[in-house]
């Protein structure tokens, strides 16, 4: 089982590399795109300043350097939809990064792009993002019977539903989980709105909008106002615990906001390929302190400790137990 962390810079890959990263996965914006398409139109899921290698020199020297460690990178095209106008040029770009940077999986989520990249035939393994929403057995054989080889699996997957798609697809297809960081207030795959930088994601702005309540017939009661704002207190505070809690860390020096560490016994017994740390923005250091604990928790489940006390020991090690009582920022509902 892999740990698969973002990267943004070859500066990064020797310490990604060194404290346990096996695979990376990445962003390309070409200048050439913002130029054409401006940067309100996302190539990727990720905003094009901050989040995202800029020249192809640069991907073909992370690549070229992440394979004399034998780390794989994957690059992702993950936007929803590619228009008429726009998929020439997605086609143009994965051809370069494949044939002349050499990168080993792109991570599609358009229908129209996986298609063409398969009447392209470029030699590279196709994952799908979770934006593509496989929720269940027949929509992952859908893609696997289009090329895919790996199934990013979208958070709101449950562990039983993960268990029996790994058990339908007997091996033939790899499946990659969320471990650490981001979440999301809607089922990904269909949220059709972007996280543009200069106006935020939909999801996080809502929680500071103002509202008032009103009953379909007649005034309402105090105690209906009460119970109703203190339901939207809740959901305010949910939304603010998946989106990272403000990217603030815990007193162990862990990243607080949405995880999935608890369920990695569980992955490692159903045959999950990759535990995807999430963040592509981040900042090094959340990125070390990510890949860390994670890598920390696979180092126990691989060594044989029982699932109870990797559990235990992993909710210690975060150091949140609140938190994790609350399980609001749980991936997987422990």
């Amino acid at each position: 089982m892999k740990i698969t962390a973002p990267i943004t810079s070859p500066d990064e890959l020797e310490m990604l590399v060194a404290n346990g990263a096996g695979e990376l996965y990445c962003g390309f914006v070409p200048r050439e795109w913002l130029s054409k398409f401006t940067g309100a139109i996302w190539l990727n899921r990720r905003s094009p300043k901050g989040a995202n290698l800029e020249t192809l020199s640069d991907l073909a020297r992370l690549v070229q350097e992440a394979h004399r460690c034998e780390v794989p990178v994957f690059l992702t095209f993950n936007s929803p939809h590619y228009t008429r106008e726009q998929l020439p040029h997605v086609l143009d770009l994965a051809k370069s990064v494949v044939e002349e940077a050499g990168v080993d999986a792109l991570i599609v989520t358009d229908l129209g792009l996986l298609l063409a990249l398969k009447n392209l035939d470029l030699k590279v393994a196709i994952h799908i993002s979770s934006v593509a929403s496989a929720l269940n057995t027949e929509a992952v054989s859908f893609y696997k019977e289009l090329g895919a080889t790996r199934l990013i699996l979208p958070r709101a997957v449950t562990l039983q539903e993960i268990q029996d798609i790994a058990t339908n697809l007997q091996g033939t297809m790899e499946l990659e989980t969320f471990m650490m960081n981001d979440g999301c207030a809607f089922e990904e795959g269909h949220c059709q709105t972007t996280h543009h930088h200069a106006v935020g994601a939909f999801c996080t702005s809502m929680r500071d909008w103002d509202s008032t309540f009103y009953a379909e017939n007649g005034k309402i009661s105090p105690d209906e106002n009460r119970l109703l704002e203190e339901n939207l207190k809740d959901y305010r505070n949910w939304v603010w615990t998946i989106n990272g809690m403000g990217i603030t860390f815990s007193q162990n020096g862990f990243p607080l906001g949405p995880c999935g560490i608890c369920a990695i016994p569980d992955f490692y017994r159903i045959g999950v390929h990759s535990l995807k740390i999430v963040g592509r923005e981040a900042s090094p250091f959340k990125k070390l302190a990510s890949l860390k604990l994670v890598k920390s928790i696979v180092d126990k489940v691989a060594a044989g400790m029982p699932e109870d006390k990797v559990r235990e020991k992993a909710q210690k090690l975060k150091g949140t137990p609140e938190l994790c009582a609350s399980r609001w920022a749980c991936y997987y509902r422990f």
